[in-house]
């Protein structure tokens, strides 16, 4: 017995097998339909899908033997795998490479063998595909081809099988990334919530209140502000001090995280410019706000046009009175207000927060001052619930809400916030949310 040498490219070859990761795993059915079909066409006892490795050939698939595997030196295959073209043995009792070969003089008595090399688009061969009979015959020509197109036919299935396994990796790699985005939102959302004020927060200053907050995404670009202000002033040489409320609802540029990272930059804006500095003109305060996006985001240098619009109110309750001065300014947001059971409407202004304008490095905000009694309603909110539109495309409209909250203004608040939604959802019909919504009522 001849055992064979090793290949030349032995090390490269063995790499491409490893390549393919498919030593020693379970039967498939491609495979195994392969070798099948191989043992049809030839009529064949035996066929066999083998593999080379460094010690053994090893079988993906085979039809008619019990082993899975044998010593690489006893293999015919190691043979064939040195040339590219099918080899065949006619008679291995009479052929001095394999006369005295254990699987030849013993089980499974191999007297016929035809391999077709499983050679790889870069040239190594992993193994072959082989058909063997327990009698000397040979192969037709039809027989040879089909041979030869079955090999081929196992090659294809290898590298498929292999594709598809990067692709699985990939698939599960995008998964495992996905959920670590969606976990990382979902905690980003906890931190964004945790900036807007509470219900408890909204009783503790105003009479009644809603709120409809929904983000587009998990995250918003969305959110509404609260803050209490006390001002020192003398009264008849006596100290004293008056207090300011004030309430926001803002829509920054974009929706989902880009949006929500302008929300946490329009929150701490606020923080510092009213609590801390204590900025108590509205109009100010939305002008230094513009001038802190503009400076912040660089937005001279770098033609950043990110920005956000505000709905800003301010509320006083005047001692001793059941009168309230409203002061309201605004960047592109009206506000609605009751006032001795009329609805009214304060149009926006037509210039946002932020942007970079070459003609203008400054922008004119505005306040608007208006007197109301205890049990008025204001309402706050950004161009989400208006721009609901429905599956022709059309948005619901500021004319639409105005006319809404008329019909609903007498109601409390809480059959007012159920109205809305109805109203909204009835009117979306299947159409997809495009934009966050920020809508809040607020009873004096």
């Amino acid at each position: 017995m001849k055992i064979a040498p090793i290949t030349i490219n032995e090390k490269e070859r063995l790499q491409a097998l490893y390549r393919y990761n498919i030593l020693d795993t379970d039967f498939e059915q491609a495979f195994d339909e392969l070798i099948q079909l191989a043992s049809y066409i030839c009529s064949t006892p035996i066929s066999l899908m083998s593999l080379v490795a460094e010690n053994k050939q090893w079988f993906k698939a085979k039809v008619g033997l019990e082993a899975r595997e044998t010593p690489r030196e006893l293999a015919f295959c190691a043979h064939a795998i040195h040339r590219p073209e099918l080899f065949i043995v006619e008679d291995a009792t009479k052929d001095e490479r394999f006369h005295d070969n254990p699987l030849v003089t013993g089980h499974p008595d191999i007297r016929f063998y035809a391999g077709m090399p499983l050679t790889t688009p870069d040239g190594f061969s992993l193994g072959t595909l082989c058909v063997i009979d327990k009698r000397p015959r040979d192969l037709t020509e039809a027989q040879k081809t089909a041979l030869k197109t079955l090999a081929s036919q196992a090659i294809a299935q290898l590298e498929l099988r292999m594709k598809l396994r990067v692709i699985e990796s990939k698939q599960k790699s995008i998964a495992r990334k996905n959920q670590e985005i969606f976990e990382s939102i979902h905690y980003a959302q906890k931190i964004q919530a945790a900036i807007l004020p509470s219900s408890k927060s909204l009783d503790k200053v105003f009479a009644d209140h809603f709120v409809i907050y929904e983000p587009k995404d998990i995250v918003s670009g969305d959110f509404y502000w609260l803050s209490q202000v006390k001002k020192r002033i003398i009264v008849n040489g006596i100290p004293s001090f008056e207090v300011y409320s004030f309430v926001a609802a803002v829509d920054c540029t974009g929706h989902g995280v880009p949006g929500a990272f302008m929300s946490m930059i329009g929150s701490r804006l606020l923080n510092e410019i009213v609590n801390e500095k204590k900025v108590i003109d509205p109009k100010r305060i939305i002008a230094k706000m513009h001038e802190g996006i503009y400076k912040g985001l660089q937005q001279q240098e770098s033609n950043n046009q990110d920005g956000m619009d505000i709905c800003l109110c301010r509320v006083q309750y005047m001692d001793n009175s059941n009168n309230i001065e409203l002061v309201y300014s605004n960047a592109k947001r009206p506000l609605f207000y009751t006032k001795q059971n009329n609805l009214y409407q304060i149009k926006r202004n037509r210039v946002s927060i932020g942007g970079y304008r070459p003609e203008q490095t400054t922008q004119e905000f505005k306040n608007h001052t208006v007197q109301l009694q205890h049990k008025d309603i204001i309402y706050l909110s950004s161009d989400g619930f208006v721009d609901t539109s429905n599956n022709k495309r059309k948005s619901f409209g500021t004319k639409r809400l105005f006319t809404l909250l008329q019909e609903i203004m007498h109601k409390p608040l809480n059959i007012q916030r159920k109205r809305l939604l109805e109203a909204k959802i009835k009117y979306q019909e299947e159409a997809d949310q495009r934009d966050d919504i920020v809508m809040l009522g607020i009873q004096l």
